[in-house]
């Protein structure tokens, strides 16, 4: 394994190397990110590169394996832009599934799943649930676990209805960990109507046909520290959450 790559990371080990680490290691962590556009001035994989910078420092954390992140999931809402590629909801739980079997087998007893996108998180959820009724394996997932109240503290332009994209923070993040690839003088701000909300939460209507420049919210105010500092704060809370989850297990183990 060269120096460029974490010893955490599955798919750089030997046969060896995994067997070692799968021993002494008993949780694995998922990466799913996403083949979509992110406006004008980020790149289609912007939502796998995240993934797979959160899921090598959570695992730095928690000690855990890292598999390959998933570069492709559920983005329907941009099926009709070029480059964004589409798998279904149950493709997407499915492959969740398998993974989690070909995971017990080898004897993890936990598996640690992180998107990058947010359309992700049915699939994630209806895979846990499922894998509870099959397996003995421990099953979380996260889409940036408490960002509405990073966003209060560090945000200098509003979310859209509590969602984003391609904005103040997915811009920010490129620019802390992939900053080669994030082109600034391209930024945008584009805001759609207050109307549109409500048709897209209440119809079919997708993202894509409500902004032009593929961008919700204000990339522009996007910062290299801003994204670190925020990132820093959703791995530490899924930190929190995986240490916490320890005591739960004992209560309900006793029956309490």
């Amino acid at each position: 394994m060269t120096k460029d790559h974490s010893p955490y990371e599955l798919e750089y080990m030997t046969r060896p190397e995994a067997a070692e680490c799968f021993s002494k290691w008993k949780t694995a962590i998922l990466p799913i990110g996403a083949t979509e556009q992110h406006g004008p001035h980020l790149p289609l994989g912007t939502d796998s590169f995240i993934a797979h910078h959160v899921a090598v420092k959570l695992a730095e954390r928690v000690q855990a394996v890292v598999l390959p992140v998933l570069p492709m999931s559920y983005s329907w809402v941009w099926r009709d832009i070029p480059g964004s590629m589409v798998l279904s909801v149950d493709t997407v739980k499915n492959t969740i599934k398998e993974i989690a079997h070909s995971l017990h087998r080898q004897g993890c007893d936990r598996l640690v799943v992180f998107s990058g996108h947010g359309a992700n998180d049915s699939a994630m959820k209806y895979a846990g649930r499922e894998l509870a009724d099959e397996i003995p394996l421990e099953v979380y997932y996260f889409v940036y676990p408490n960002l509405q109240q990073i966003a209060k503290r560090y945000a200098k332009a509003p979310l859209w209805h509590g969602m984003f994209h391609a904005c103040e923070f997915e811009t920010s993040w490129i620019l802390a960990i992939r900053p080669d690839l994030c082109h600034m003088d391209k930024a945008v701000a584009e805001y759609p109507p207050d109307d549109d909300a409500f048709l897209y939460h209440y119809s079919s209507l997708p993202m894509g046909a409500l902004s032009s420049s593929g961008v919700y919210g204000d990339a522009t105010k996007a910062t290299r520290e801003k994204g670190e500092v925020t990132l820093g704060e959703i791995i530490e809370y899924m930190v929190d959450v995986l240490d916490r989850s320890d005591s739960v297990k004992d209560v309900y183990k006793g029956g309490k």
